[in-house]
């Protein structure tokens, strides 16, 4: 029976107090795809985080099947459930060879009483048992930052952005397996870079109340939009000798950002509460490139430029 991997917070909202009381295990966040996998009538499983999976999902699927030493894991472990992180492109950019690939961060084992209530919570194996079974069956782990007792912000924040997947990572996920909420339910924790929350959101076109650049991601979401950036486009096409294309990149993004400012100042100084000019730059002309680019690789259709 597939079960939904649970929710991770973010570090300080209520169902995170008081996990950082006690034995923490701290390990690199991927920015992926959270999926399962395990076994039914001797067959392999997949999951993603909500629902079971059958065919596809950029390719989890076909790696599952064709895997060397899955079939021997669930042989020996018929009960286990293995919970982790299919590698693809979102917002972070990884070294090449880390992607598709599967990175176990947790395992359950499953029993007929777990099967038959979605509701009633799997054992939780311990974090080093975790990385054993991984070593003895050859699969990868999120980078492993280690144990800590009673950990404070100081201890944690030294290891949130560090990866050894790529130049720069997510964040990080806070892993007490005694802790829970004063709802009863087994949660983690997360913390993850401000520069991640802006590249997120410019990808997205999300926004995180409790981010530094809460108004900036606001205004460049709302005001730096695919009908500007094709505006700009058309202006300039006709006074340059070329096509335009990735050369062009610096004139479209700040030409972009002044248009912004321009036309919409006036308005955002009456919606917008307070607003840091550098952040605000940094975030547009991040959302104006993605679009640009989006355009002339072809990666937005006729219907999308239309609306």
């Amino acid at each position: 029976m597939f079960k939904k991997y649970p929710k991770i917070h973010r570090l300080g909202k209520e169902e995170t107090d008081g996990i950082l009381e006690g034995v923490v295990h701290i390990e690199e966040k991927i920015d992926g795809a959270n999926v399962s996998i395990w076994c039914e009538n001797g067959e392999l499983q997949c999951g993603s985080r909500s629902q079971r999976i059958t065919e596809g999902f950029n390719g989890f699927v076909d790696y599952v099947k064709s895997h060397p030493t899955l079939p021997a894991l669930f042989a020996t472990y018929p009960h286990l459930r293995l919970y982790g992180e299919w590698l693809v492109r979102h917002t972070i950019a990884y070294k090449e060879t880390a992607y598709k690939q599967f990175y176990l961060f947790d395992v359950t084992s499953r029993t007929p009483e777990t099967d038959a209530d979605p509701e009633t919570r799997e054992e939780l194996w311990p974090k080093m048992a975790v990385h054993q079974l991984a070593k003895d069956f050859d699969l990868l782990t999120p980078f492993y930052h280690g144990e800590y007792l009673n950990p404070t912000l100081e201890d944690i924040m030294p290891s949130v952005g560090k990866s050894v997947l790529g130049e720069r990572g997510e964040g990080v996920v806070l892993k007490n397996p005694e802790f829970r909420d004063k709802f009863g339910n087994h949660n983690y924790a997360k913390i993850v870079t401000e520069s991640f929350k802006e590249d997120n959101g410019v990808t997205f076109g999300g926004n995180n109340k409790h981010s530094d650049s809460y108004w900036e991601m606001y205004v460049v979401n709302k005001y730096m939009t695919l009908a500007r950036i094709e505006k700009i486009m058309n202006k300039l096409q006709p006074i340059i000798d070329n096509k335009l294309d990735l050369e062009h990149i610096p004139r479209i993004s700040n030409t972009a950002y002044h248009d912004m400012l321009t036309e919409e100042i006036w308005e955002i100084a009456g919606k917008v509460q307070k607003l840091d000019f550098n952040i605000l730059k940094r975030v547009a002309m991040k959302k104006a490139v993605q679009i640009y680019k989006d355009i002339i690789t072809g990666d937005i259709s006729v219907a999308d430029r239309k609306n």
